[in-house]
């Protein structure tokens, strides 16, 4: 994946970064590089596995781990312990030697960790390591208040850390706290986002009881799909932002039409299609971030269609994003497996059917194959979402085995041109 490999790549610079202080024995030259590097590093998760890699190269340590003070839950995490497999940890702040730094802001310097009765050894226990040698130093941000701690374990070739080695973490520490900052900004502002998208999305099914919970569930579905098919990172994101917003230009549709129980004509059924149009105008005045520029498009053309008789620009299938591709198919699979005012929900199998029947002309078939591929993962989705389902407000008359309501049929009809 490209953003794996990215990774990869700065790790890889980081420990040949790092491993010149053997070769020129010029450590802040090595911190200032090593600096560099990590404010250019915005994923908070990322930047924490990079410092701690050039952590334990700096100081020619076993291992190091970096903890994150978390002020609303006075606590300590990490979901970065090289060399351990750890995920994530969380201890109280006060409590353990980490915990004790956090709180205080002072550097604890210890030969034998077990010697220190506020040093833990059940993880020793727990991993078969043996931990000896311990710098635990705290990272200062704005105003002097601690943000995070480093934790570096087992000095190679001595009994403890030195002096040397504590004003190197105060050089990387200072610096370090401002890259951690900066990637928790960039986080809550992603947060902000995304509660944004979600915001808008759960206005759309709140005005129709039929269409409820039918945004969370289409992108659920769609990112089942698209991890299925290899996609991760910022593409994966992109996926879901479009997901969520697909039908957000319904919110320009009139109620009569929208929440009509039966069969619309050909002149309803025209004016509806013209949300997916609404979507991307609509959208188009959002500023997204660069990287998400793609979404409104991928939203807007959910249902366009592989032979070019879709809507609402009728695009020739090379034009349409793969991301359109999958959201598309997300989207009738919820359709039909979801009950609405005038159908009840169709099987998995008979909605498999239904979608095998669209591959080629309407639905990508790489898409449609991967849904039958992934079915085991969708199905269990489909499962977990069945809360989100709309509540029947009226009688809906069983359909005959196999068949599609008359609203769906309507609906494949007019989408077949």
């Amino acid at each position: 994946m490209p953003e794996e490999r990215r990774a990869a790549e700065r790790r890889t610079k980081l420990r040949r970064t790092t491993d010149r202080k053997v070769t020129t024995g010029s450590r802040l030259d090595v911190i200032l590089d090593v600096t560099r590097r990590l404010m250019s590093i915005t994923d908070l998760d990322a930047l924490l596995r990079d410092m701690a890699e050039a952590t334990t190269q700096l100081l020619d340590s076993d291992r190091a781990t970096i903890f994150i003070v978390d002020r609303e839950r006075n606590e300590i995490w990490s979901r970065v312990a090289l060399g351990t497999g750890s995920d994530e940890i969380r201890q109280a702040v006060g409590v353990g030697i980490a915990g004790t730094v956090a709180e205080t802001g002072e550097a604890i310097n210890i030969p034998d960790a077990y010697r220190d009765p506020r040093f833990n050894p059940e993880h020793d226990k727990r991993s078969g390591y043996r931990t000896r040698s311990l710098l635990t130093f705290p990272m200062k941000g704005q105003n002097s208040r601690v943000i995070g701690v480093f934790q570096v374990v087992n000095k190679h070739g001595r009994e403890r850390f030195t002096e040397e080695d504590e004003e190197t973490l105060a050089s990387l520490g200072a610096s370090a706290a401002v890259a951690v900052e900066n990637a928790q900004l960039v986080a809550e502002q992603r947060r902000l986002w995304e509660t944004l998208i979600e915001t808008l999305a759960v206005t759309i099914d709140a005005r129709d009881q039929q269409t409820a919970g039918h945004s969370q569930r289409v992108t659920r579905y769609a990112e089942v799909i698209g991890r299925g098919m290899g996609l991760a990172g910022i593409e994966l994101e992109k996926l879901r932002a479009a997901a969520l917003l697909h039908d957000y230009g319904k919110i320009a549709v009139r109620d009569e039409f929208l929440q009509k129980p039966g069969k619309l004509d050909d002149a309803e059924f025209a004016y509806m299609k013209a949300h997916a149009e609404k979507t991307g105008e609509f959208l188009a005045h959002l500023e997204f971030p660069h990287d998400m520029r793609e979404v409104p498009i991928i939203a807007a053309q959910h249902h366009e269609r592989m032979d070019g008789k879709g809507y609402p620009r009728g695009l020739p299938a090379e034009r349409i994003l793969r991301g359109a591709r999958i959201v598309a198919a997300a989207d009738v699979f919820d359709a039909l497996t979801a009950p609405r005012y005038y159908k009840p929900a169709y099987t998995v199998e008979k909605t498999l059917e239904l979608m095998d029947g669209m591959a080629g002309d309407h639905l990508d078939p790489e898409v449609v194959a991967a849904v039958h591929r992934l079915l085991k993962d969708l199905e269990w989705t489909l499962e977990s979402l069945k809360h989100t389902w709309p509540k029947p407000s009226q009688e809906v008359a069983p359909a005959a085995e196999g068949a599609l309501s008359e609203r769906d049929q309507a609906a494949v009809k007019a989408s077949d041109g």
